[in-house]
C-alpha cells in the first residue's frame, strides 16, 4: 500500500465522484475548499486513519492479488509510487495495481466476474485494478462513488482500455466489476474536471446543497464588504420569508412539546412506560433511566484564540 501519491492542488480520480456531485460523503465544496487551500499552501487537517481504513489497506494487497487470479492476468503489478497525470487536463491517477489480460471475459457470478458496461469485454493488454472493501451488501453493480468513476478517470490518465473495480463486500464476499473505457463517461469527467479547475481558479463556489456546505463556501467575513438590502430580490425576499416563518413555527413547536412533556412527565411520574392511542395508530411513550459511562479527569489544552464564522444565520426583528 503506497500513500498518496497525487498532488493535492489538483484533480484526482480518487474525488471525481465528488466533483461530479455524485459522493454521498463529500460535496463539491468541500474538495473545492482543499484545492483552493492547497494551492495557497495551507496545510491539510490531518486525516486520522480508523480501524476500517486500516483494514482496507491491509487487505488491498489480498482483494488484487485475488481478482488477478479470477481473471487469469499476469505481469501484475501492485506498487505504482507515482501518479500519471492526464494529457491535457489537470487530472491525475494513482492506481492500486495493474494486469495484463488476454481475450475477453463475460459475466460469471460463480467465479465473482460481473462484465458491467458491456455484455463482453476485451481485457487484452494492460488492465486497472482499483481496490475496495465495504460493509455494504453485496452489489451486481456498484453505484459511481465506489470505484467506476475513479476507474474510467484512470483510463483517462493511462490511457489503458480496461480495468476491473475489485470490491470486497462485508470481508467475504469478492466481486470483479469488469468496465471497458466509456468515452460518454470520460467525457462527462472531462466537462466536470475542466469547470472544478475553473471554479478554483477563479474561487467560484458551487451552489450550496446545505446550509453546512455554504459553511465550507464562505468560511470568513469580508472586511469592508458592504451590507446587502433584500429589498425587491424576490428570490431572496422569499428565502427571508421562508428562514422567519420557519423559526417561528419552531418556537412554536418547541413550546406545545415542552408544554406536553411536563404534563406527561407529571403523569408518569417514577413510571418508565405509557401507551396512547392518536388516532388510528397506537403509541408507546418512553421515560427510562440511561447508564452513563464514567470517565477519568481530562485536562482540556489550551486553545489559540481564532476567529470562525458563525454556523447559523441570525434573524433578528429591528425597531419599529
Amino acid at each position: 500500500m503506497v500513500g498518496k501519491v497525487t498532488p493535492s492542488t489538483q484533480a484526482s480520480a480518487s474525488i471525481v465522484a465528488a466533483i461530479m456531485g455524485l459522493s454521498p460523503y463529500t460535496s463539491q465544496n468541500e474538495m473545492l475548499a482543499k484545492i483552493i487551500d492547497a494551492r495557497a499552501g495551507k496545510e491539510p487537517t490531518p486525516w486520522p486513519q480508523n480501524m476500517r481504513m486500516r483494514f482496507g489497506d491491509l487487505l488491498e494487497p489480498i482483494v488484487l492479488t485475488e481478482a488477478a487470479r479470477i481473471l487469469e492476468l499476469r505481469n501484475v503489478e501492485l506498487d505504482y509510487r507515482s501518479a500519471a497525470q492526464h494529457e491535457v487536463l489537470p487530472l491525475a491517477a494513482s492506481l492500486d495495481g495493474t494486469g495484463v489480460g488476454r481475450g475477453s471475459v463475460r459475466t460469471d457470478t460463480e467465479r465473482g466476474i460481473y462484465c458491467v458496461n458491456a455484455d463482453e469485454i476485451e481485457i487484452d493488454g494492460i488492465g486497472i485494478l482499483e481496490a475496495k472493501t465495504t460493509q455494504a451488501a453485496p452489489e451486481d453493480v456498484p453505484p459511481p462513488y465506489r470505484g467506476p468513476l475513479q476507474l474510467q478517470a484512470q483510463m483517462m490518465c493511462t490511457g489503458h482500455q480496461w480495468g476491473a473495480v475489485c470490491v470486497l463486500y462485508r470481508g467475504s464476499d469478492l466481486r470483479v466489476f469488469v468496465y471497458r473505457a466509456d468515452p460518454n463517461v470520460q467525457r462527462r469527467i472531462a466537462d466536470a474536471v475542466a469547470e472544478f479547475e475553473e471554479r478554483a481558479r477563479n474561487i467560484d463556489w458551487y451552489p450550496s446543497i446545505s446550509s453546512m456546505d455554504a459553511n465550507v463556501a464562505y468560511a470568513r467575513v469580508d472586511q469592508g464588504a458592504p451590507e446587502i438590502d433584500l429589498t425587491g430580490m424576490e428570490p431572496a425576499l422569499e428565502l427571508a420569508e421562508k428562514l422567519v416563518h420557519a423559526r417561528q413555527q419552531k418556537r412554536l413547536a418547541e413550546a406545545i412539546i415542552d408544554e406536553a412533556e411536563a404534563g406527561l412527565k407529571d403523569i408518569m411520574g417514577c413510571h418508565e412506560c405509557a401507551y396512547a392511542p392518536v388516532g388510528n395508530r397506537r403509541f408507546v411513550i418512553k421515560w427510562p433511566m440511561r447508564h452513563l459511562k464514567g470517565s477519568p479527569e481530562r485536562v482540556v489544552p489550551a486553545k489559540p484564540p481564532s476567529v470562525v464564522r458563525q454556523q447559523t444565520l441570525s434573524v433578528k426583528e429591528l425597531d419599529k
